[in-house]
Order: structure tokens, then sequence, then C-alpha cells
């Protein structure tokens, strides 16, 4: 984790979580209505600090083994809220825990998960360009997938406002789901 970069953007820094950061990531899930796609996960637990820790864990972990791991979305701008506070999180899902059955055994999956209070505000748009430029332009990756419920709209409108094509209906993390692309060559080109 000490070679993790951390970004900001306008209103928004990304930056490696800390076993600190439990209490502030736990009340991104305390709308279960909201976050229903990322509490469906399979073995991911209900209770939300249980999810954090969970989440936190698998991130410190995947980047320590695979340099593959979530950020934390902390608020910058003090026009979008308290400065520091932690509302949500972005990056890559780490490979060795991957449920997506197989479709991402080769390259990244990218997710997110943003507090519903700034969902439709812009950070998860915000978050994810230095996510991409990071995987595309230092470490090179050759392709990245993003999974989705299929009834996820707002999910998969920022999947496509990202660049990403879908590619197929899947099966992934115990239902159906869809999948789709962003390839390095055409990030690079500009899409």
């Amino acid at each position: 984790m000490g070679n993790t970069p951390t970004f900001e953007t306008a209103r928004l820094t990304l930056r490696p979580f800390t076993g600190d950061d439990v209490d502030a990531l736990a009340t991104v899930f305390d709308d279960k209505e909201a976050m229903w796609d990322v509490l469906a996960i399979p073995d991911m637990p209900t209770e939300s600090r249980a999810v954090a820790v969970h989440r936190i864990k698998e991130s410190m972990s995947g980047w320590a083994a695979h340099d593959a791991g979530f950020w934390a979305v902390a608020i910058r701008a003090p026009d979008l809220g308290r400065v520091g506070r932690i509302i949500g999180y972005c990056g890559y899902v780490n490979p060795a825990k991957s449920a997506a059955g197989g479709y991402c055994d080769s390259v990244l999956e990218v997710g997110w998960a943003i507090h519903p209070a700034f969902q439709r505000r812009g950070p998860a748009t915000e978050a994810m360009p230095p996510v991409l430029d990071e995987a595309f332009n230092r470490r090179r990756i050759d392709r990245l997938v993003a999974i989705t419920d299929p009834g996820n709209r707002a999910s998969r409108a920022l999947i496509g406002r990202l660049g990403f094509a879908f590619d197929a209906d899947i099966h992934a993390y115990g239902a159906a789901q869809v999948g789709y692309v962003l390839d390095q060559e055409f990030y690079l080109r500009g899409g």
C-alpha cells in the first residue's frame, strides 16, 4: 500500500484507506435500499460497520498483494461538504477476491460506491478518471471491465459516460449481471 498514489480532483481527494476509516465509511452503507447492489455481493456482510470493515480489509490486502484496491473518496472542496469527510470509495476490485465468475480473470474490474446523499451530484463521475488514468497510463493495463446489475440504471449510465462499451450479459456475484469493457488503446485515443 506504500506505493498507492493519492489523487486530487476539483472537489475530491482519493487516498488509500487506513484502519481509522471504518466509522466514516460505514455511514455510506446505512441506507440499505440505496446500497442494494453492494450488499447483494455474495459473502458481503449486511450491517453497515461490518461492510466497511470488509471493504477496507479487502482493499488493503488487495493493494499489498495485487496492487489493486479501492481509494477512499473524501471531500476536498468545502462547497461539497465537510473537508475530509469520506463519502465513498472507488478503484479496482481485488482480483483475488472477485466473485465475477471468471469474467475478469485476466483484467482489472473497476468499482465504486458513493454515499446516497452525494449520488447524482457528480462525485463518482469526478473520481473515476484518475482511476482510469492510473490503470491505462501508469500501470499499462490492457483492459478494464465494469460489472453491474442490469437494473442499476445510474451505474450503467456512468459506465457509459466513462467510455466503457457493453460486452455481454453475464452471471457474476451470484446473479445475472451486465459486463462492460474499456480497452487501453481506445481510452488513450480519447474514446
